[in-house]
């Protein structure tokens, strides 16, 4: 039986993926404007912060959340020049830049030493991996469009934690559900909404948590009894 457990543990997939478009169609959506005393972006910031909500399906501890590409639009609509960079860091070479480099083939990935897995993860993780955008001056946001890679990507948020700032993160972020593909975030003066979502919205931890961490236990379990190699 330990043998079987161990079978299944190594079928395990560990690590950061490949850029996974789908092919799902849009989920209908009826967006409600998330109000923060904090963030609206659309009343003018100069620095946006865009941090983890919750975790990704991978299910080593370790992984990192992949943002393949954000864009940010005025008041007109029209795509605003930003720099990036990143407080709690990278995985080397996917810089912060390799999020906001035009292309989707690119991706920022998050420090591994605070690792995201649904299967390790606590509320203490929120903001653990965080891009901040600099959009040069005070600039009013309209809308924000994030890209990940899609309904099968085992790296990627289902839940974002938006600030507007001068300098430091507020501690009163938006708090937003997005697609594990493309989303549009739009903000107008009564606040922000995630607008479209493509796929549709799902739960990256919803009925992996357990299974996950049950796995990590088992694992734990071969390694203390000295069978995991056997």
């Amino acid at each position: 039986m330990l043998l079987a457990i161990w079978a299944s543990l190594a079928a395990v997939a560990l690590g950061d993926g490949e850029f996974l478009f789908s092919t799902t169609t849009t989920a209908a959506q009826t967006p409600v404007p998330v109000v923060s005393a904090d963030c609206n972006p659309f009343r003018g910031t100069r620095y946006i912060t865009i941090g983890n909500g919750n975790g990704i399906q991978a299910s080593q501890c370790t992984a990192s959340w992949d943002l393949y590409e954000i864009r940010v639009f005025d008041e007109n609509d029209n795509q605003l020049s930003v720099t990036a960079t990143s407080n709690t860091g990278y995985d080397d070479p996917y810089t912060p830049f390799k999020a906001v480099d035009g292309s989707t083939a690119t991706f920022w990935a998050g420090d591994h030493d605070v690792g995201m897995s649904c299967s390790c993860w606590d509320d203490g993780k929120k903001d653990g991996q965080a891009i901040r955008l600099d959009l040069g001056s005070e600039k009013t946001v309209s809308r924000i469009q994030l890209v990940q890679g899609g309904a099968d990507d085992q790296w990627a948020v289902s839940k974002i934690r938006v600030h507007c700032h001068s300098s430091s993160l507020n501690s009163n972020p938006l708090e937003l559900g997005i697609s594990m593909g493309t989303t549009d975030i739009t903000c107008g003066i009564n606040g922000c909404s995630a607008s479209v979502l493509n796929p549709g919205y799902a739960d990256t931890c919803d009925g992996i948590t357990a299974a996950a961490g049950a796995a990590s236990f088992g694992l734990a379990m071969l390694v203390g009894l000295g069978l995991a190699g056997q």
